[in-house]
């Protein structure tokens, strides 16, 4: 073979190889939601809310209702453990007044549901799951000191209903709360996430959602002006989350096919070169014994 042949194989080499790795570069690139991406999670950057990330850790604070919404994954013996260890190593403080807990069954597997009084002005509503990568752990944490706020996700008893009226009466009652004398009527709110029932009254507002076979609950007891935004937040972020997947086998399994197939294409222009060679040495012999 030639050398002008070999270097226009090498060249064409190199251009499928450069596109195949551009190619995937785009497709792993995805610009229209902007994510927190850690090497264990990714979660949804929540906007309007200050960002107080670190390198493993989504955390956004709303300072109107002093609120934190934070997102981690470490390991940990339990669920419940994990959402503990995470609180006290976060807030400094012991936490011990475990005030509701149950489990609830989504998509990606089975959630704890925690929430807890930290102090008088402090709660804290968790939800954890465990997984291979260790317990993924989803806070809404509240320090407002004139109002009380609860986030749940409960799993209705009827999977065929649509209103998360049932639920949201429930989750007044478990937490000692009510309306008040002069409750509203419920009201439909639309929201980034979808549509929420929410219905107010004198001494607590409660906001509900149904996704699936859950009812989402928004709690507020006190001076709240910005529960939905609060709502849909956390909401953003329990639907938003997922674990980053380990595809490993998957690269490896593509680069063998990639340069699998460079191989057979390298191969089979060797091959017509070489024939190509022979056949060009055969038609001048030839062109010599006729001379």
């Amino acid at each position: 073979m030639n050398k002008t042949v070999m270097r226009q194989i090498i060249r064409l080499a190199a251009a499928l190889l450069w596109t195949c790795l551009a190619t995937c570069s785009l497709l792993a690139q995805d610009e229209t939601v902007p994510y927190f991406q850690s090497p264990a999670f990714n979660a949804p950057i929540l906007e309007g809310w200050e960002d107080q990330s670190s390198e493993s850790i989504a955390q956004f604070y709303q300072p109107a209702a002093q609120a934190i919404i934070r997102t981690r994954v470490i390991r940990a013996d339990s669920a419940v453990t994990a959402a503990e260890q995470d609180l006290q190593a976060w807030l400094g403080k012991p936490v011990e007044a475990l005030i509701y807990q149950d489990k609830v069954n989504l998509a990606d597997g089975t959630w704890a549901v925690l929430v807890y009084q930290i102090d008088e002005d402090t709660t804290a509503s968790v939800m954890a799951r465990q997984n291979e990568a260790g317990a993924a752990v989803i806070s809404f944490v509240e320090d407002h000191p004139a109002a009380r706020i609860i986030m749940l996700t409960i799993a209705q008893d009827d999977d065929a209903q649509d209103s998360p009226k049932a639920e949201m009466a429930a989750a007044l009652e478990t937490f000692s709360l009510s309306h008040g004398a002069d409750a509203s009527e419920p009201q439909t709110v639309t929201l980034p996430s979808g549509e929420w029932l929410l219905q107010s009254g004198e001494t607590a507002t409660v906001m509900g959602k149904v996704f699936g076979n859950d009812s989402y609950l928004a709690i507020a007891a006190g001076d709240v002006d910005n529960l939905p935004e609060l709502a849909n937040a956390y909401h953003t972020s329990l639907l938003g989350f997922f674990v980053t997947p380990d595809n490993s086998d998957f690269l490896r399994l593509g680069l063998a096919a990639v340069f699998g197939i460079l191989g057979v294409l390298l191969f089979s222009f060797f091959w017509r070169g070489r024939n190509a060679q022979k056949e060009l040495a055969l038609v001048q012999e030839l062109a010599r014994e006729e001379d």
